[in-house]
């Protein structure tokens, strides 16, 4: 008979928050900026320059002084001094009546007053000549140093999630490397004597694990790496034996395991935890599914998801828990996420004082108001519905990838008939 354990049941919230409250942001390290996109800044990101670093013209055209050399039958005669490409080294000034022929993005000489572009212009004979006009309007086609980034601005808090417009901004400043938390590193144990990899043999009543491939693909794509994913036997002995190995060899900032939580005979993943010296968090949820998950830490410090063994579970708590962890451990902030979106068809049956979550379909309609459905049969999920008993039209849900198209309060196709 399988030992008697306490029940320390929380609330989905409370489940986020108490897994939170255990974890803290890993080291940083140095990256490289071509390898950083995905990462999480470790410390703000300062700019060290100005950009632009200098008066720059917006346009081609004619850099002009404040006044011409005269004006005559509606337009304003400046005398051409010369020419700035853009990168033009030299320090150049106007002097009264003057213009430079410019380049977009060339150093604006001291004493422009704007840039005239060439289509509103006329040059003759050494001189250029603009309608009055022109000079009385408010766009100068100058860009002032320093109207993108000021030298000291911040230009990727702590906590940011690096993508491709901070990296232009910090190789635009001249950075080469950013400080970012270290990416986690989890190993991942599916259990159950029925189990097989992919690619061995399959006995008789066994099933190929898929759940392997599903964390580590959800893994990778939050920036963790998966070191490794095994399957393992329905024995609490070489189960501890494989965890201990694995911790010591593979050194994982988490491990998840799946299978092994339910109440029956071989269910062990309760007794390995103990036996390993774990310090338990939760172990029931009011949530369905996932009513049966264990969090808990081993060795003190080392982060451990015991999780149910259906893929659709699977799926759904590594959203609801496992990625506000590795954000957690990233140093990025994962509060809320929640949006109230109205639920198509019957709601699916509810449990009191218990969440439900569903995978679902999101998608805009043409008043732009958000809706969802529950998935049906092997339809991949963009959403996750957190139902509650005594909610009626609008429900809440997660976004877990981009709304579908138009059109999506459609059931799934149907196959195409050749």
């Amino acid at each position: 008979m399988k030992p008697c354990r306490p029940q320390l049941e929380l609330s989905l919230a409370d489940a986020q928050a108490a897994i939170a409250a255990q974890l803290a942001p890993l080291a940083a390290e140095s990256v490289p900026l071509r390898l950083a996109q995905g990462r999480i800044c470790a410390a703000d990101c300062l700019a060290r320059l100005s950009i632009p670093s200098c008066d720059q013209s917006a346009r081609d055209g004619f850099a002009v002084a404040a006044a011409p050399l005269f004006a005559e039958q509606g337009f304003a005669v400046f005398h051409i001094a010369g020419e700035i490409a853009a990168g033009c080294a030299a320090a150049n000034t106007l002097a009264p009546g003057q213009a430079f022929r410019i380049m977009t993005g060339a150093a604006a000489p001291f004493g422009t007053a704007r840039v005239l572009p060439f289509e509103v212009c006329q040059e003759k004979d050494g001189h250029v000549h603009a309608p009055l006009a022109e000079l009385a309007t408010a766009q100068r086609q100058i860009r002032c140093q320093g109207c993108e980034v000021r030298s000291g601005q911040v230009l990727a808090a702590a906590g940011t999630r690096l993508l491709a417009d901070h990296l232009r901004l910090l190789a635009e400043d001249g950075c080469e490397e950013v400080a970012a938390h270290r990416r986690p590193r989890a190993v991942v144990v599916c259990t159950g004597s029925e189990l097989a990899q992919a690619g061995m043999p399959l006995p008789t009543g066994g099933k190929i694990s898929g759940n392997g491939a599903l964390l580590a693909a959800l893994l990778e794509a939050q920036g963790c790496v998966c070191v490794r994913a095994l399957v393992a036997r329905d024995d609490a002995d070489s189960l501890a034996a494989l965890l201990t190995e694995r911790m010591e060899q593979d050194q994982p900032d988490l491990i998840i395991t799946t299978g092994g939580m339910g109440p029956g005979k071989f269910d062990l993943t309760e007794q390995v935890f103990d036996q390993l010296g774990g310090e338990m968090v939760c172990n029931r949820l009011r949530l369905r599914p996932g009513r049966a998950t264990l969090f808990g830490l081993l060795n003190g410090r080392l982060p451990f998801f015991g999780l149910p063994g259906p893929p659709p579970a699977v799926r759904l708590l590594f959203h609801e828990l496992v990625m506000p962890a590795l954000a957690r451990l990233q140093g990025e902030d994962m509060a809320g996420g929640l949006l109230r979106a109205r639920l198509d068809g019957p709601p699916p049956a509810l449990q009191p004082d218990c969440t439900v979550l569903k995978s679902a379909v999101a998608w805009a309609d043409e008043e732009g108001q958000l809706r969802a459905r529950p998935t049906e049969g092997l339809e991949p999920p963009n959403a996750i519905l957190h139902l509650r008993s005594g909610e009626e039209g609008l429900v809440s849900l997660r976004l877990i990838g981009p709304l579908a198209a138009a059109g999506s309060e459609g059931r799934r196709r149907q196959p195409v008939r050749r």
